[in-house]
């Protein structure tokens, strides 16, 4: 196991603290069984609280969008299983553990919604119905937005922090856009103009287009289980203002 980072500062908050640990930027549960044994996956040094609250979001999120994916493709091969797991009472190590799923999975039946409940408005792009069934029999699931946000932010910070030893201070701001094909036209243009391609596996994929005046601000897509994209901007505030 590797050694603890020790003091120094948070890549998410900033904060300079005496212990750190390391946090993987994409959950371990999130890599897809099709990731190679042998693959070094990222990680970046974090506070404990952050670590904490990243790990509840990430769990919540996960669950979310295990109903979400293609179970049939390499990208995110298990993914389903192994994220039901998670809400699956019989797969629980005691009766504690047993109760804690019944829970979780209570949680999820309630935010379910069927057939016509399913609003055609307000759904993230590439994560519509995929499997050609009638409306009466399709499920969807509502998502917040700010999981998203937060994910989006959070790889931003570890790829940068990883890719260049930098830390995107105040002075930045992180914005996530959420387009369909036609409004990524812009960003994709720019990405395959400047841009640099990173993976870790095959369940996430990295694209940045970056400033070379400051190492920090840029363009990126972060492509997760080939399922859903996400588009952010790092910018300095003074821009526009």
């Amino acid at each position: 196991m590797a050694k603890k980072p020790g003091r120094g500062v948070c890549v998410h908050c900033l904060k300079e603290v005496e212990k750190r640990n390391w946090d993987h930027v994409l959950p371990v549960s999130w890599y897809p069984d099709t990731t190679p044994q042998n693959l070094e996956k990222w990680k970046i040094p974090t506070c404990k609280p952050c670590n904490d609250a990243y790990g509840k979001l990430e769990e919540d999120f996960g669950m979310l969008l295990s109903l979400c994916v293609n179970p049939n493709i390499p990208q995110s091969s298990g993914i389903y299983k192994k994220l039901v797991r998670a809400f699956d009472p019989s797969c629980g190590k005691n009766e504690k553990d047993r109760k804690a799923r019944e829970k979780k999975r209570s949680a999820l039946r309630q935010k379910l919604m069927h057939g016509e409940e399913i609003p055609d408005h307000g759904i993230y792009p590439g994560l519509d119905a995929k499997f050609d069934l009638p409306k009466e029999e399709q499920m969807a699931v509502p998502v917040p937005a700010s999981y998203f946000e937060r994910l989006g932010e959070k790889i931003v910070r570890g790829v940068t922090y990883i890719e260049s030893g930098l830390f995107i201070d105040p002075q930045f701001s992180i914005k996530t856009h959420i387009v369909n094909e036609h409004g990524a036209v812009g960003f994709e243009e720019a990405l395959h103009k400047f841009g640099q391609s990173l993976s870790c596996g095959p369940g996430i994929a990295v694209n940045r287009a970056m400033m070379e005046e400051d190492k920090i601000a840029g363009i990126y897509k972060i492509t997760i289980w080939q399922e859903f994209i996400l588009y952010l901007t790092v910018s300095p505030i003074n821009i526009g203002a």
